[in-house]
């Protein structure tokens, strides 16, 4: 999946760069946003599958720390290839997933590869061995019913996994708090730029705030580790969210650049608190044979928020203003987090059960 996503990806963003209309150019978006979706979810499935419970906090933290490397460092490299051409920076995109195809090919093996089994119950092994012996001893030759077995197997697995995650109430609480967080912080990328035009703040000014989320990202999420590992996930999420709030609360009486910038750099060390953190949950969460349906619904969560917030934030600079997008962002944060921690008991016993039915 994670190669199948890399490879569309790349097609995709060639089809663009040579793309004017803009219907087609629509379209071929909507290909590429489908395609670079599908590594998301498999990939942290596949953390999950290969780091042992007690360090898969410290490698979803950096995973998230690469993730927000790149986008530091990204729009400055675009902001120097269109200056020599527009299509250059889609050929350059492309060609980066194709060698990180490469790599994954060569150096990404799927779990059955690692030594990584699935267990079989004692009696159930024994009575296959009896069988076979039995079988043996009569001369009887057992029929093969390897070709129809395994195609039967991955359909009733896909739809047990389906049938878990619906009725998984936990996970499905903590999908729809996360929802609500998501909302607010893709206001940044949305709302945030219209609304400090707004107050006659230029693109510019709001370019430094990002490059200023996305440094002090880069610079505090690796020794947040440390600090991470000595509390529990459910702990450090209430806390990163009570920051947010705080954040969010300056953001929405902030009238100059310096107040954004404050309010940024707090929300910005809520943020450190967070999107690991509740990927970590998730995983935990998640009984082993279906992380990668887990992961999967939690990313499209992420991914309906993505297109919900900048019609959500619009509407709501468009008819009552920023102020007002920016308190009501407070309120849902402060719900957030209050149902986070009123819900820390059936998290907790939803990853142990899953803990311990990995054993």
């Amino acid at each position: 999946m994670i190669i199948i996503g890399e490879i569309g990806a790349a097609a995709a963003l060639l089809v663009v760069s040579v793309l004017t209309d803009p219907v087609s150019l629509g379209a071929a978006l909507f290909v590429y946003g489908a395609f670079a979706s599908l590594p998301s979810p498999a990939i942290a499935a596949y953390i999950a599958d290969v780091v042992p419970a007690e360090r898969q906090q410290r490698a979803y933290v950096l995973q998230s720390w690469a993730i927000n490397f790149g986008y530091a460092i990204g729009p400055i490299v675009a902001n120097q290839l269109v200056k020599i051409s527009y299509s250059l920076m889609f050929y350059v995109e492309a060609a980066v997933m194709i060698a990180v195809t490469i790599l994954l090919i060569a150096f990404f093996r799927e779990v059955r590869h690692l030594g990584i089994t699935v267990s079989v119950p004692s009696a159930v092994r024994h009575e296959d061995e009896c069988s076979v012996t039995h079988a043996e001893f009569a001369g009887i030759e057992r029929p093969n019913h390897s070709d129809a077995a395994p195609a039967a197997s991955v359909k009733g697995a896909m739809s047990r996994n389906w049938r878990r995650v619906l009725t998984d109430t936990p996970f499905l609480g903590f999908s729809l708090l996360m929802f609500g967080y998501f909302l607010v912080y893709f206001q940044s990328t949305s709302g945030l730029p219209i609304a400090m035009t707004d107050l006659g703040l230029g693109l510019g000014e709001y370019s430094v705030l990002l490059t200023i989320n996305g440094g002090m990202l880069c610079l505090l999420q690796i020794p947040a580790m440390k600090l991470f590992a000595r509390m529990g996930n459910s702990r450090v999420l209430v806390m990163g969210l009570a920051v947010t709030v705080i954040g969010y609360a300056v953001q929405a009486a902030a009238h100059s650049w310096g107040g954004f910038a404050l309010a940024v750099v707090l929300w910005t060390l809520g943020e450190l608190g967070t999107f690991p953190i509740a990927t970590t949950t998730v995983a935990a969460m998640a009984p082993a044979s279906a992380r990668g349906t887990y992961q999967g619904v939690y990313n499209v969560v992420w991914s309906a928020s993505i297109a919900l917030a900048p019609l959500i934030g619009g509407w709501t600079i468009s008819n009552f203003g920023g102020r007002t997008l920016w308190i009501a962002c407070t309120v849902v944060l402060i719900a957030v987090t209050l149902g986070l921690k009123l819900t820390k008991g059936s998290r907790d016993r939803a990853m142990a059960r899953s803990l311990h039915d990995s054993l």
